[in-house]
């Protein structure tokens, strides 16, 4: 069945994204060349735990994501430019700062690569790009994509110069199994850091959360040495060092950042709900929208409902609910007195979509009526 289908509301772009993520994308596959022509044999089997993690990692990014997904260009770009820009500056920086082995591990390479990493805020918060930042949430997303972009190349680097199945074993249960959101995490006190003084000032909030990041890190990547060697342990023991630390300092850190992201995200929610009804009576959205969105069931009722009549519209529905949940946050943010011109001139910009489109949920010939979701017995 045919029906109106309104145009794509017109997003923040440009041309810089799409040229970081070709130009890094390319970077990305000659370091991957030149990496596994070094021990193809090590490599493939790096490759596999190393993509696994990737895919486990951004799966989980993208569920915290889920009120106001972020666009795919810029998530993209904050993806390929942690595995492109950030790697090569890291390894070209560190390769100039004379150092040992353990400097270099446990104090040169934290002060670097979280620079490297919290660089994509550089292309975040210039221009139009700078209101897809609007809540810690997307703050912590890209910071979190970015790493792993930086994770992914670095772990297939550490793999192809693995000098047997033992070290491949090890590396696997140490990079990308304890050591997974490593990366991410300790460039989320980075994130914690920049988000604070783009809505509190202070530049010094992101000094503070940067030299925490370079602490956890540095921790990680020296502590074991150090506490294995405290407690006469020797080399052999820096496993079981590793483990200790992991459980004393970096679980509760873990949790606390995961409480931290979850809470943050169930405010997001209650923001996009308290604006539904009073983008019900300004005729941007239908009764049955709002009721839709406010319910994470009924929202999954409506999409697969949707997408029995074709992948538009689906479409429909997906930009609906994205441009939905923009506005309601933009216009919390503006009612709290945050933001500026620019984002008021967007909130009127999704607005006058929501209200022209002719597609609205309840309207339609097929879709009458919001299907009834199924709740969990318990």
């Amino acid at each position: 069945m045919q029906y109106p289908l309104a145009p794509k509301p017109v997003r923040r772009g440009g041309i810089l994204p799409i040229v970081i993520t070709i130009l890094g994308a390319f970077v990305i596959l000659l370091m991957v060349a030149v990496i596994g022509a070094g021990s193809p044999p090590y490599f493939i089997l790096g490759a596999v735990p190393s993509t696994a993690a990737l895919i486990v990692c951004l799966l989980c990014y993208r569920w915290l994501d889920k009120w106001e997904p972020e666009p795919a260009r810029l998530t993209v770009m904050a993806l390929i430019w942690g595995g492109s820009a950030a790697v090569i500056f890291s390894m070209l920086v560190e390769a100039a700062i004379p150092a040992s082995e353990f400097g270099t591990a446990a104090v040169v390479a934290p002060l670097v690569e979280e620079f490297a990493k919290a660089s994509v805020f550089v292309l975040l918060v210039t221009g139009l790009r700078k209101l897809e930042l609007t809540s810690l949430t997307d703050h912590i997303f890209y910071a979190g994509v970015c790493a792993l972009g930086f994770a992914f190349v670095e772990n297939l680097g550490y793999f192809a110069t693995a000098e047997g199945t033992g070290d491949i074993v090890v590396m696997a249960l140490v990079r990308t199994g304890f050591g997974v959101f490593g990366h991410p995490l300790y460039t989320t006190a980075t994130a914690v850091g920049v988000w604070a003084w783009r809505n509190k000032g202070g530049f010094w909030r992101v000094v503070l959360g940067y030299l925490v990041a370079c602490l956890m890190h540095g921790l990680w990547n020296g502590g074991p040495t150090l506490v294995a060697s405290a407690m006469g342990l020797g080399v052999n023991g820096q496993l079981t060092a590793m483990v200790l630390i992991y459980v004393v300092l970096f679980v509760p850190v873990f949790i606390g950042t995961v409480v931290m992201t979850t809470r943050n995200r169930r405010k997001e929610s209650e923001a996009v709900r308290s604006q539904l009804p009073l983008m019900v009576e300004a005729g941007l959205l239908t009764p049955a929208e709002a009721d839709m969105i406010a319910d994470p069931h009924k929202r999954r009722a409506v999409l697969a409902d949707s997408g029995k009549h074709g992948r538009a519209a689906r479409r429909s529905q997906e930009r609906t609910i994205t441009a939905v949940t923009e506005a309601a946050l933009a216009q919390h943010r503006i009612a709290k007195g945050e933001g500026g011109p620019e984002l008021v001139r967007r909130r009127d910009q999704l607005s006058a979509w929501l209200r022209a489109r002719p597609d609205k949920l309840g309207q339609l010939p097929f879709m009458s009526q919001l299907p009834q979701a199924q709740h969990p017995a318990n």
